[in-house]
């Protein structure tokens, strides 16, 4: 039985057989293949009101999943496409359908059952408990369409054996506007992004020796932690500084969050990949580092929107937490904040790091600020490097708990 590693998962339809639900999806990899899957009523139910029913468009499939605290249900999207055009819709999931996902994006296979020549042209399942039926296909490039409907959602093998599947990491991608002023800057660059003729970044996969200690955040902004905790967070990247500031957290041990900027993570996917790969939070710090507030509502939502997908689409993981640059944000911001299900994520403790460019100077004020219950605000830099093991003894020596942010 050979493998199949996906590309893309292109939603096709949501149909109903027999009385059950199931998605017929294509799986783009070196082979295309047709797949029927079992899936749970709600989940279909929710799914056929996001579907157009022309013919435009096409839909693919995102294996994220993640818990809305606040609407107390599971969710997940699709990509809208229409030629260079993309919208993310969301929409509410089972439990069933979420663990599936995730199981899917551990394993990242599909199984290829064996090519029947001769299969029925109507779907039906042999019994209640396995269905599968392999049909053959119509497009020349294909060989036969494989269709699996099981009886918990995605690919559950006959024998009660998991077969799952992936989508690998996306492309890397090169920048057509490069030239972004940093400071203070009202300009709002809006990437013509197309996929770069480099090889594609190598999958990974996270590294389970430890778990990271995390806190889930309850409030939409947060400017501080409870006493005990302590989060340290970086701002500006992904740069030539982030693996190893990622090396350092992985020895100690310890937590940590990571606000990058848009218009780097197209530059450094591969450091992105590294540092979600590596259990570290990703959070979205603009597209390119504006004061958000003196910004119109539309150029607002392409520096928070379009750094969302740029994150997802290398990490395959929502992207919930924002940083406004310098702190800035008004109404505007915060609604664009509150219907993406995203939060707000400031800071109580900032040794001001890319201003004084010294270590001694950068762990000297976090051992003389209040450390537990504190954000710390870092920047990637070689200074940084430097101090960083220094205050994470600190804090250990403190029992404090330094934890990733959710």
């Amino acid at each position: 039985m050979s493998v199949y590693i996906a590309k893309v998962l292109e939603l096709l339809s949501v149909e109903t057989k027999l009385n059950q639900s199931y998605l017929k999806l294509r799986l783009l990899a070196e082979e295309d293949v047709d797949l029927l899957c079992h899936i749970d009523d709600m989940t279909a139910a929710n799914l056929k009101k996001i579907l157009d029913d022309g013919k435009v468009f096409k839909y693919r499939l995102s294996l994220s999943s993640s818990w809305d605290p606040t609407k107390k249900r599971y969710e997940s999207f699709v990509t809208k496409t229409y030629l260079q055009t993309s919208e993310r819709i969301y929409f509410e999931c089972s439990a069933d359908y979420a663990d599936k996902l995730n199981a899917v994006k551990v394993e990242g296979m599909v199984p290829q059952i064996e090519d029947i020549e001769d299969a029925p042209n109507n779907f039906t399942p042999p019994d209640a408990t396995v269905e599968q039926a392999i049909i053959k296909t119509k497009s020349s490039k294909l060989s036969y369409l494989l269709i699996a409907s099981l009886a918990s959602i995605l690919f559950t093998f006959v024998l009660g054996f998991s077969y799952i599947f992936n989508l690998p990491p996306t492309e890397p991608t090169k920048v057509k506007a490069e030239k972004v002023p940093l400071v203070d800057s009202t300009t709002v660059v809006k990437e013509n992004i197309e996929p770069s003729k480099k090889e594609p970044v190598a999958e990974v996969v996270k590294d389970e020796q430890f778990e990271l200690p995390s806190l889930d955040l309850n409030e939409s902004i947060s400017y501080s932690l409870p006493n005990g905790k302590v989060a340290i967070t970086f701002d500006d990247g992904p740069s030539h500084y982030t693996k190893e500031i990622t090396d350092i957290l992985k020895s100690h041990q310890v937590g940590a969050t990571f606000f990058f900027v848009g218009r780097n993570v197209v530059k450094y996917p591969d450091v992105v990949q590294y540092v979600n790969s590596n259990g570290y939070s990703i959070g979205n710090h603009s597209t390119n580092h504006s004061n958000l507030a003196k910004l119109s509502f539309e150029d607002q939502h392409y520096e928070i929107i379009h750094t969302n997908d740029v994150i997802e689409e290398v990490t395959q993981e929502k992207v919930v937490l924002f940083r406004p640059p310098y702190g800035s944000k008004n109404d505007m911001t915060l609604d664009i904040i509150n219907e993406a299900n995203g939060k707000v994520v400031l800071w109580n403790s900032d040794p001001e790091d890319w201003k004084t460019r010294n270590a001694n100077d950068i762990f000297d004020y976090v051992m003389n600020t209040k450390a537990s219950g504190s954000i710390i605000l870092l920047h990637e830099s070689q200074a940084t490097i430097d101090a960083l093991p220094q205050i994470i003894e600190y804090l250990k020596g403190l029992d404090l708990e330094i934890v990733n942010l959710n």
